[in-house]
């Protein structure tokens, strides 16, 4: 009898909840389901205490491989989400849910800042991410690709399964407008587009090691990079510097002139730009040739003073500035169209490209334009040179929070 009693009572129970999601069907409302379990080709969901199935292929977001939704699987359970129903039938009971309804809110991704994922594919060249994890869901399905360059080696790449659960980083966005996740620092500039800003500027080159007579050159203590004495280069010259080149040794310090990227090796093409580092290279264990240079200049101040020589003292000059906190004075222009430009004027000499940053909020391009705007003509700003290039001088000016304030509508 007690045994008779709970069946009926299980049967009445039951026969409450489909009353129930038949008045919310009727409705014609969004019906929110959790995900229970995984079948072949779709899951078992929970609605109002009542079991039912949505397929893969009608869940609110879609994957390319069915694969990738078993490997989400282990997140999602618990999860609720929101859908219309898409084939009900009291007897024998069957809900068939479809969750290609809107019910995501927007995701705000930081630059820089980590985000959780959740590995639904891979390929050759990376592992593709679901950051989706990263918001419990509430924003859906974020997928971006990790370049397997990232991994510090193959082996640590070839160990990443499906479901493995990484946090890269955020690193903005390409030029498609596609996600960028990446853990190695090094690499941001080649991903974003970043790294094409170097071209014309001037960096630092150290040698940082030399194997079969070759160096190895860290440009801007970062950048591996390329220095070919060819003749489309250097013309005339190319014998000169290639003998140069074969004297350099670990540790030396040069300044080169970025003249093209490499994204297939991720190496920056140089040119060797001082010519007073040059001299002093082909000099070396040669004494004789050391003074009679010395003596020369000495005996004939003038001889050397070419053009390219004298764009030379020039660029020397403008690399003693780097790490050095300078003036820079705005000057506001109009063009043929009458549109007002701002330039600056480095230690009143050279041409300024202005880098805005604050330390505890990132400015948008947008930003930077306004605040531009709101600078007045002959105000002074004091930035620390970056970089330099034959033509200009970066320079970044940092804003406290009361200058950003100023300077930004709020």
């Amino acid at each position: 009898m007690k045994g008779d009693t709970n069946i009926s009572q299980q049967e009445g129970c039951l026969a409450k909840r489909i009353e129930n999601f038949e008045r919310l069907l009727a409705k014609g409302d969004n019906i929110a389901f959790a995900i229970k379990d995984i079948k072949d080709r779709g899951f078992i969901v929970n609605t109002n205490g009542l079991n039912g199935f949505i397929s893969f292929g009608h869940m609110p977001w879609k994957y390319i491989n069915p694969k990738s939704w078993e490997a989400i699987f282990p997140t999602l359970q618990g999860k609720i989400f929101f859908g219309k129903v898409h084939h009900f039938k009291k007897d024998p009971l069957a809900i068939i849910l479809n969750g290609e309804t809107a019910q995501f809110k927007r995701y705000d991704l930081i630059e820089n800042e980590k985000c959780k994922g959740v590995v639904v594919h891979r390929v050759d060249y990376g592992v593709f991410i679901d950051i989706g994890y990263n918001f419990k869901w509430r924003c859906g399905s974020i997928v971006a690709l990790l370049h397997k360059s990232n991994f510090a080696t193959e082996e640590a790449f070839e160990q990443i399964k499906t479901g493995d659960i990484l946090q890269p980083t955020f690193w903005g966005y390409n030029v498609d407008s596609q996600i960028i996740l990446g853990t190695n620092q090094a690499l941001k500039g080649w991903f974003n587009g970043n790294i094409e800003q170097l071209i014309g500027e001037v960096l630092p080159v150290k040698i940082v090691e030399i194997g079969n007579n070759t160096p190895c050159y860290l440009a801007a203590g970062k950048y591996e990079a390329t220095l070919p004495p060819t003749y489309s280069i250097y013309g005339t010259r190319r014998a000169k510097i290639n003998n140069a080149i074969l004297k350099l040794e670990v540790g030396d310090l040069i300044h080169c002139e970025v003249i093209m990227v490499n994204y297939k090796t991720k190496t920056l093409q140089l040119k060797w730009v001082l010519e007073q580092e040059i001299e002093k290279i082909l000099s070396r264990y040669n004494p004789d040739a050391d003074n009679k240079a010395k003596e020369i200049e000495k005996n004939f101040p003038n001889l050397h003073n070419t053009i390219e020589n004298i764009i030379d003292k020039k660029i020397a000059e403008k690399i003693n500035l780097i790490g050095k906190t300078v003036k820079a004075e705005v000057i506001k222009i109009e063009d043929d169209l009458g549109r007002t430009i701002t330039k600056y004027l480095v230690e009143g000499k050279f041409i300024g490209k202005l880098y805005v940053s604050n330390d505890n909020y990132k400015i948008s391009v947008k930003e930077k334009k306004q605040i531009e705007r709101n600078l007045q003509n002959g105000e002074e700003i004091l930035g620390i040179v970056q970089s330099i290039g034959k033509n200009f001088i970066k320079l970044h000016w940092k804003l406290s929070d009361e200058e950003l304030f100023r300077f930004v509508e709020q």
